[in-house]
């Protein structure tokens, strides 16, 4: 029971955690809108509303243990899939994160990124277990172009890491080689739709 209930407040949590994450991308700061910035409101319904991305995946269920073989320096990526994009998406950003990690100073997220991808194109609706990522996209984490598998310190409960998964009317004039916060600011202003997904991970016994 209780770890049922802690599932249900997480997920709760991720739900509050999108829609504040969301809302800060669609709606920068006044004066720091920029060109892309510029155009928020405009990609969701209603004046800024956004759909409900369903996303899941064939290697854990949403909210349950992340496997060992993802996990850690070596871990593969999980597969993941999603449905639910607005007509007209033109590609999609994935960000992994861990949200229950010690802060290092001057991170500017409040976490710490394992995953990013973005440029997925919008004919895409998942990414196979191990990749290949699709043709056109590139990726980051703190590790460099590739994927972090979770990998929390030891003497740590468990840690929780939000898939999140963003569906944009455009793709992204972002390089490769670029940083989460590049991504997150050229997002802005084109998000359409967003999902979650959650896995736990403890330390390596």
């Amino acid at each position: 029971m209780r770890t049922l209930v802690t599932r249900h407040l997480w997920q709760a949590a991720v739900v509050l955690f999108l829609g504040v994450a969301v809302a800060s991308a669609q709606n920068p700061p006044a004066g720091a809108q920029g060109a892309a910035g510029a155009q928020a409101g405009r990609g969701g319904r209603g004046g800024g509303g956004l759909a409900m991305l369903t996303v899941t995946s064939t290697s854990f269920a949403d909210g349950a243990e992340i496997p060992a073989k993802y996990a850690g320096a070596q871990g593969v990526s999980p597969q993941l899939s999603w449905t639910g994009a607005p007509a007209g998406t033109a590609s999609y950003v994935l960000i992994m994160h861990d949200v229950d990690v010690a802060i290092p100073a001057g991170n500017l997220h409040n976490d710490i990124t394992h995953w990013v991808v973005w440029n997925i194109p919008g004919s895409t609706t998942s990414i196979p277990e191990g990749g290949p990522i699709p043709s056109g996209a590139a990726q980051v984490s703190m590790r460099g172009p590739q994927y972090m598998g979770p990998a929390p310190p030891p003497g740590h409960p468990f840690h929780h890491y939000i898939f999140q998964v963003y569906a944009l009317n455009a793709t992204l004039d972002v390089a490769a080689g670029a940083s989460r916060a590049d991504v997150e600011k050229a997002m802005e202003g084109k998000i359409v739709a967003r999902g979650a997904y959650v896995g736990r991970a403890k330390p390596a016994q």
